[in-house]
Order: C-alpha cells, then structure tokens, then sequence
C-alpha cells in the first residue's frame, strides 16, 4: 500500500494543475457570493462531526467501508476552508489582550482607518497589541485539532492493514470506477444540512469574550472542543498536544493566521455584518484551499489505482483524513528550542 500512496503523488501534482488552469481566481479567492461566519463554521464542525463518527466506527463489511468513505469524502474543500478559517476567526475573538487592542487602535486611529487597513492587509491585525495572545490561541487549536484528525487516519491505516486477512476486504474491488466517481460527486456537493448533529449546532454560535478556550479546553476553540460537543464515552483528552509556547508560525502558511485575526478584529469592532464582501473574500485562503484540494486529488488517485476493497480504507486514512489533518496542522512548526534534544549530564565530546 506504501507504493499505491507514492505511485499517486506524481498523477495529482499534473491533476492539481489543470484544476488550477481552469479555475478563475475570483472565483478561487472569493467565492460566488458572500457567505457569513455562521454559515462556514457550519462546514467545518460538519467534517469534525464526520471525524468523531469514523473515530467510533469500524468496518465490518464492504458497507461500512463504503458509509466511511462517504462520510470522509463528503465535504468542499472551498466550504472546509472558509469553515476553518471562520472557526478560528472566532477563536481568536476570544482573545481579550487582542480584542482590547483593536479597540485601542480603533480609539487612536479611528474605526474606519483600522476597519480598512484589516481588509486590504490581513497581516495588520495580528501585529497589533495583543496579536501574540491570538495567534497563540490560533496555534495551540489547530495543533488540537490536527491531531484528533490524524489520530483517526492512524486508526484507519492500522485498520487497512488487519483488514488484509478478512476475505471480504482482500476481495477485489467492484465497479471501482463507479464508487471513484461517487466520492467526486460527493466532494463537489458538499455535506448534507444535517451533517451536523442538533446538540453541536447551538454551541457554534460565540461572540467576542463570550468564552476562554485558553483555560477550559472544552469550550469553542479549546484543544477539546469537537471531542466535548461530542459527549459520552467518545471524549477524548489530546494530551499529547504541545503548549503553544511550543510552537511558533510557519511563515509559509501564516497567512490562514492572518486571515483569522482579520476577521477576528472586524468582530471585535462590530464590523462583520457592514463588511460582508470583505468577511467573504477573507475566509477564503487560497494556500489553506490549494492544500485541502491536493488531499481531495490524492483520495481521488489512490481510490483510482486501487484494486482490492482494503486498498480504499488505507486512501481513508492516508488522504481523507491525514492529509487534511495536516493542512490544518501547518500553519505552525515547532520552535527550534522544543526540538533541541537535553544534553545529558557527564557526557562530553563527540559520539
């Protein structure tokens, strides 16, 4: 299966290159219409309400392989990526040292002149007062959810491997093609209104200060948050997470940062709903979207050159669900002191 994954790569590379040929860039960078922070957060807690269902799922039979690749493949990379983006717009409203320090620029420069520069430079938010508190925010919940996302791909690609010995998973697959072209319909439509389950939904509304995801891990932003509106035994602690102060912002994708504080800054000043074209065109993140896409293309590829029923539960894992884990999870890298190992005492010179 390591082969299938590696032979892939090259087939998407030329694949992501047509899609972006034949993609105009207004419609990449804004969408076709506005769409409020309500709306896109929706699509994002839809794919982590997904993740929790595959996480308590196993795969039995062929029909409990084909729901799991529904559901994993079953969301827009356009809609995941102004979901995340809004998520952690609202995540960082919950900063009150940066909360504050929009309101203190908005005091000394005017609330149009901040409004302004926020929508045409989305880096000005997070170099005001208060920006570090944010993006520290914005760091410690993308790692969370990057790992509770790449926890299930494990899961699942420790799964393709057993799966080998059961005769129905080591069956060839039928109509490979037809299932192939199912999961692209399914990538194209976006996931159902009900994706999201009643008792989640009244907990993705917030406003600025409503909450502290910095000391309760549970609420809207915390490191636990999708795995709390979860409930019952599914709860999940990501211990393994590292403290922010771990982790600092990979510059290659820190505009997503950007993009967050922006819109979190239009919060802070009650700005959102007079500016909704800009709300618009800022949640959707060009690099966070090129990213979910290449996942989409290699799940697509992978189920392509697949050939037995196991094969589709390792392109599950690997780019249904890692793959998107780690677009999520990308926007930070460690800082050098964290990788740095201990020096262990009494031992000098060279090995």
């Amino acid at each position: 299966m390591r082969s299938l994954a590696v032979w892939t790569t090259t087939a998407v590379v030329a694949l992501l290159g047509v899609a972006n040929a034949q993609t105009p860039a207004a419609t990449t960078e804004a969408g076709a219409s506005n769409v409020d922070l309500q709306t896109a957060v929706t699509a994002y807690a839809a794919y982590q309400s997904d993740v929790s269902e595959l996480r308590a799922s196993t795969m039995r039979d062929a029909a409990s392989l084909e729901t799991a690749l529904d559901r994993v493949s079953r969301h827009n990379r356009d809609a995941l990526t102004r979901g995340w983006i809004a998520y952690g717009a609202n995540t960082a409203a919950q900063s009150p040292a940066f909360v504050q320090g929009v309101r203190d620029a908005a005091a000394y420069y005017g609330r149009d002149a901040v409004i302004w520069a926020v929508t045409v430079d989305p880096s000005y938010a997070r170099g005001l007062r208060g920006g570090q508190e944010a993006t520290a925010m914005l760091l410690a919940s993308a790692n969370a959810d990057s790992a509770r996302i790449i926890s299930v791909a494990d899961r699942y690609q420790e799964m393709a491997y057993s799966l080998q010995n059961q005769r129905w998973a080591n069956a060839v697959a039928p109509q490979q093609a037809a299932r192939v072209q199912r999961v692209r319909s399914l990538g194209r439509d976006g996931a159902p209104a009900d994706a999201v389950p009643s008792a989640v939904a009244p907990r993705l509304t917030v406003t600025p200060l409503s909450l502290h995801p910095s000391t309760d891990p549970s609420v809207y932003g915390g490191r636990n948050f999708w795995d709390a509106v979860r409930g019952g035994e599914q709860v999940v602690q990501v211990s393994s997470t590292p403290t922010a102060a771990a982790w600092r912002v990979n510059a290659s994708r820190g505009e997503a940062l950007d993009r967050m504080a922006a819109v979190a800054a239009l919060q802070a000043l009650d700005a959102v709903d007079s500016n909704q074209s800009a709300v618009s065109r800022l949640i959707a993140d060009p690099r966070s979207r090129d990213c979910i896409e290449m996942a989409q293309l290699q799940l697509y590829q992978c189920m392509s050159a697949a050939r037995f029923r196991y094969e589709n539960a390792f392109c599950l894992g690997q780019h249904g669900l890692r793959d998107i884990g780690t677009c999520i999870g990308a926007v930070a890298q460690p800082e050098t002191t964290a990788m740095t190992p201990i020096p262990t005492t009494g031992h000098g010179g060279r090995d």
